[in-house]
This record gives structure tokens, sequence and C-alpha cells, in this order.
């Protein structure tokens, strides 16, 4: 077995050097779990207690909960994972960060230096680890020497995306002096303004669409500035909502309504896109249609162009590109009337008598402004996704870039970590579904280990209903979607975390105040069995899902 040896607490070594680079970027916050081969950075995090982490049950949810508390915060959080297994395990959380661009760093371990790129059965021993959790990242590079951790903490901190450093665990222990902090050069590319500008003085009806790379206060309030300058109508994508507040004159809601959106976006003549990444998910299966000239905006040219080409691209810090088109453009009327569109799709929505949509108007109602709702992916997810009011940035938090489960519970323990390093106040909510819960029910410890005031709303039916409405719409039969589960409650309680259940939508009338505003955690199991949002008529089906039809 190869292992660590034993190294004085009092030494300057790698692992020390490393987390003092990574404060020197006001990088504070981590999860991860400790290891043989990472004790030396668990060592040094002792010694800093400038540093807050939290022990996680698995490095999927670790990597989670670093998602999230970035989308909560703004800032990056470390996940601090071990060599072969311990950071393969962080490959889901890795491509949902990446898909979506949200920044995190990974430190990883890997075998010891001198047998490195050999097969000789060293422990955890994974042949090109490096190469492999690459493609997820913006940034991976391995640490060999001291000399090496200004650089890597640098380009790290700077990614726009996922970054991974990897050290052999020898390294770690290899003395060295105070690491320098490094620098970055953030010089925004706003040379395209002018081209910009003319489209939009041409344009008589433009429309925005506004995603999840609006993700500073400054680009918040740049792109409300530019809204009501054009007195335009704002949609979001999924990953974007709260960045407009659904509740402002001119929000017209995700832009996954896809009957609404496409009745805005058809009598439109240009389409502003900002920070904004057009999913399948959003688009109805890239059904969406957009009109021909489009202005895109965005922090790099990955995404920009798909599916919808562009007259005019603009990279670079979105507050700034934005900022300078808004103060060539004048005042105008609008050209939609938003709140009447607003209104008639209210009235649609309330018509269907569906249970999902009434629970959650009855949790927006019961929620504040900057209350944070985090989701995994479950029926009632599909529709809060589309149609639950977000009123401010960083409120609501999707698995968006993977469309994977067993996001939402530890995504949630992300932001509340996130609250507490901020000294924000507000509450935080899961949404989940019985099936996706269990892949990450084991972080009900974390939840308790450290009281941390999470509420889990679970919709339990039983099943992988999502799945099971597909096959009974395509196939007309459903396979392999019924699931054995625990009593979720009992579950709860053995954690020390309070627990109730409701089996109607009256129940969680009654409960939702006592279960919103319980002291620490708090589990409410909803035994219910909830329609689609395409199979109740909210949404209109996308091609493929209709009977018979091919996914």
């Amino acid at each position: 077995m190869s292992a660590p040896s034993h190294v004085s607490a009092e030494s300057v070594n790698v692992a020390s050097a490393l987390v003092e680079a990574l404060l020197a970027h006001g990088i504070d916050s981590g999860f991860g779990i400790p290891s043989i081969h990472n004790i030396a950075l668990y060592d040094a995090l002792r010694q800093r207690p400038q540093f807050q982490h939290w022990i996680a049950r698995h490095e999927q949810a670790a990597t989670f909960a670093a998602d999230g508390f970035c989308h909560r915060s703004g800032k990056p959080a470390v996940v601090f994972a071990s060599t072969g297994p311990g950071n393969l395990f962080t490959l889901a959380g890795l491509l949902e960060s990446f898909q979506t661009n949200t920044p995190l760093i990974l430190v990883g371990t890997n075998v010891a230096s001198s047998i490195l790129g050999k097969t000789c059965g060293a422990l955890h021993e994974t042949p090109q680890q490096l190469e492999i959790i690459r493609p997820l990242t913006r940034f991976a590079t391995r640490i060999s020497r001291p000399e090496d951790i200004p650089d890597a903490v640098a380009s790290a901190a700077k990614a726009d995306g996922p970054a991974f450093i990897e050290i052999p665990h020898d390294v770690l222990l290899a003395p060295c002096g105070t690491a320098a902090p490094g620098c970055a050069d953030e010089s925004p590319k706003t040379d395209e303004i002018e081209q910009a500008v003319t489209h939009i003085h041409q344009s008589r009806t433009p429309a925005i669409v506004a995603g999840s790379s609006v993700d500073t206060d400054d680009a918040v309030a740049a792109l409300k500035q530019l809204a009501e300058t054009l007195h335009a109508p704002v949609l979001t994508t999924t990953s974007g909502k709260g960045v407009f507040a659904d509740d402002h004159p001119l929000s017209m809601g995700c832009i996954s309504r896809l009957g609404a959106a496409q009745e805005v976006l058809a009598h439109s003549d240009l389409l502003i896109s900002i920070g904004a990444r057009f999913t399948e998910f959003d688009t109805g299966r890239f059904s969406l249609k957009a009109p021909a000239q489009q202005v895109q905006i965005d922090q790099s040219p990955e995404h920009v162009g798909f599916p919808f080409p562009a007259a005019a691209k603009l990279f670079g810090n979105i507050s700034a590109i934005v900022q300078g088109i808004t103060g060539s453009l004048k005042s105008r009327q609008p050209w939609c009337d938003v709140a009447a569109i607003r209104a008639q799709e209210r009235k649609r929505l309330e018509s269907l008598n569906a249970d999902a949509y009434s629970a959650l108007m009855l949790l927006r109602e019961a929620l504040d402004r900057d209350d944070v709702v985090a989701n995994d992916q479950s029926i009632l997810n599909y529709w809060a996704s589309t149609f639950f009011p977000v009123l401010a940035p960083r409120t609501f938090l999707y698995p968006s870039g993977s469309g994977t489960l067993g996001y939402g519970l530890p995504a949630a323990i992300g932001a509340a970590c996130a609250n507490q390093r901020t000294g924000r106040n507000t509450r935080v909510i899961c949404i989940a579904g019985d099936g996706g819960f269990q892949y990450t029910s084991h972080e009900l410890a974390t939840l308790a280990q450290y009281n941390l005031p999470v509420k889990i709303l679970l919709v339990n039916d039983n099943s992988y209903g999502i799945i099971g409405f597909l096959q009974r719409t395509m196939f007309g039969h459903t396979h392999e979607v019924q699931l054995k589960n625990p009593d979720f409650c009992v579950l709860a309680e053995a954690y020390g975390i309070p627990a109730q259940r409701v089996t109607d939508l009256d129940g969680l009338r009654h409960q939702l105040a006592s279960w919103i505003n319980a002291r620490g955690p708090a589990l409410l199991e909803w035994r219910t069995e909830l329609k689609a949002p395409w199979e109740a008529g909210a949404v209109n089906r996308p091609t493929g899902l209709q009977p018979g039809g091919k996914n």
C-alpha cells in the first residue's frame, strides 16, 4: 500500500501552501471526504479555521453541493477528493457545472509521483486520471512541485466553470514557502457594440432572453436597465430564472413555456440573448422558433450561434457590454402587452385544476422573495422549472446542465452553507421525487451533522413517474418504473430530522407553514400521483412525445 509518511504539523508543505493560495483568491469554503491520500490537505485545513469545510457522504454529493454553493453565493467552492474512485465519483457533478459554466475547484490526489503512469497495483491507481477528468473541466493541471501552485490556483480560480488540480499524494508533503496568489486578467471585449446597437435601432419588436451567465449584481442591473429602456418582453432560460424577477411588469417567465414564449417570439423581429444557453429542455427539443435577426451576448463564444445563428456576437464582461449598448439607446414605448398575456396564461393554468401547479403557487405564497428553491428531477420539478415564479437572483437551483437525478438535496445543502458564509438568513427548500431523492438521500446525515435549515418537500409516487408518463405516451405501457421505497419519515427521523406526511393538496396546504418555519432541517412527504405538465396540457408536447413517436 502506498500511503503518506508522517509529517510534522509545524512544517510548511505543498498542502499548506495550496490552502493559503486558495484563501488568497478569496476561496474559503469547501466540501469533501478525508482519505488516506489527502489527509495532508485536511491537516492544512485544520490549521486554517478561516477555511470552512463540510463533510459530505459521497463525492458526487460534495460536487453538487459545491455547485449549489456557487449558484447561491457567486463564489466557487472546493471539492476535496482522493485518488481514483473518489475523483471519479465527482464526474456527474462536474458535468452539471461544466454545462452551466459554474465555477468550482476539484482538488484531487493521485498515486505517488514515482509511480505515476505505471501499472503496479498501487492503492486507488487509475490510468490516465487527469485525462479522464479533463474534458469535464475548463482548466485541469497537475501540481508536481511547489513552484506550480501559484499559476495552478490562479488559473483554477478564474476558470469559467469547474477546474481540476491533481496532486500526487507525496507532493502534498513536500516542503515549500508561501505561494503567491498570481493574478487574473479580466478585460471585457466590447468592440462589436456599435454593430449590436445598429441592429437594435432597426428593430421594432425586440425580445430579450436572459440566462444564468447574467451572474453578478451589476449584470442583473444592466439587464433590467436595457429591458426598461426598450420596454421589451423578457424571458429567461430555466437556469437563468431569477436574473429578471418574474413579478417585473416586463417578465414573461421561463422560455420553456413553449406556447406563451413562442407567441411572443413569433411577433418579435429581433432576439437579444444575454448569457443564455438554448438547451434541448428549454426549447422543446429545439422546436422553438426564433426571429431571424439576433444579437447574442455571453461571457465566452462556446454556445453562441446554436441553435440560432446570430447577426451580432459579443463576448466578455456581460455587465459592461449591456451597459455600453443601453447607453447608446433611447427609451421606447412597449410593443407587447405583457400584462394581458400573463393574465391570460395564469387563467389558463388555473383552469387545468392541476395539483402540481396549485402546490407551487402555495409554496410561492409561503416563501419570501430571497428564499431558495433547489430542485431535483421529478414531475413537480418539471412544473417548477417552467411555472414557479422566481423573484430574485441566485434563488432557483436546477440541474439544467445535465438533467441528473440526485442533485436537489446536496445542492440545497450547498446553498444553505453559502447562506451561512454570507450571513444570509433565508430559507432553503429542496423539492425532490422519491426516485431522485434516493440517489443522494445519504446526505440527510450531512444535514443532521451541521443542523442545516433545509426543508425537503419529497413527492412520493413510488415510481419513476416522469419515465412512466413517457412510456405510456410513446408505447402504451410501462416497464420497470415501480419502486419499493422505505418509510421516508422514519428514515429522516433516524437522523434526528423531524418529518411529517400528507396525502392530498389540502393536507399540504395545512402543513406548509409549520414545515417551512421549523427550526433546523425538516422533511415533508407528499404522497400523490401528479400529472406531468405535458399530460395536464400545461405546455405543448414536443416532437417525439406523441403516441408512437420516437424519443
